[in-house]
């Protein structure tokens, strides 16, 4: 229950206030801004809801934050591997690279199989069968749509092999 206290009075209290101002001291957004003036101060310095007069404190600690948790930016090496041998790094990139090269040739592969496959089709498409008997003519139509059929599963599940390769590879 007084977590839930603590929270609403946080929730009420003065964004100002932790750095000294009282309600009345923040800019509104109905005033206007003054023109422009000799000095080199703001005019609205010290009067901005919640200003910190050490937001530099603020942004050291945020970073520091960052660095604690990811690592030294431009560093190739995060946070999970900080204390791994570099050797061992450089050898698993490697094999990263090796495991991504042979993914990409087996989807090249797959992906010049389905455009066999839809030339395939596109023939069959093409093909009509010639003759005077209807029979032999339905008979060999027959026999065209299946062989689309099979070569659309076939894609189907080349398609399906590709995805999941390139789902590994990411």
């Amino acid at each position: 229950m007084s977590d839930m206290r603590k929270l609403l009075e946080s929730m009420h209290k003065f964004a100002g206030q932790a750095v000294g101002q009282k309600p009345g001291d923040q800019v509104r957004g109905s005033e206007p801004m003054p023109r422009k003036g000799g000095g080199k101060k703001h005019p609205f310095k010290g009067r901005l809801v919640g200003a910190s007069e050490s937001i530099e404190e603020e942004l050291k600690e945020e970073f520091n934050r960052y660095l604690s948790e990811y690592g030294a930016p431009g560093s190739a090496i995060s946070h999970m591997q900080q204390g791994a041998n570099p050797q061992e790094i450089v050898a698993m990139k490697q094999q990263e690279v090796a495991q991504k090269a042979e993914a990409n040739a087996q989807i090249q592969e797959l992906q010049a199989q389905v455009a066999a496959s839809r030339s395939q089709i596109a023939g069959l498409n093409r093909a009509f069968p010639q003759g005077a008997n209807p029979v032999e003519k339905a008979m060999a139509l027959k026999d065209i749509n299946t062989q689309k059929t099979q070569l659309s599963r076939q894609v189907e599940e080349l398609m399906q092999q590709i995805s999941a390769l390139r789902k590994q590879t990411m």
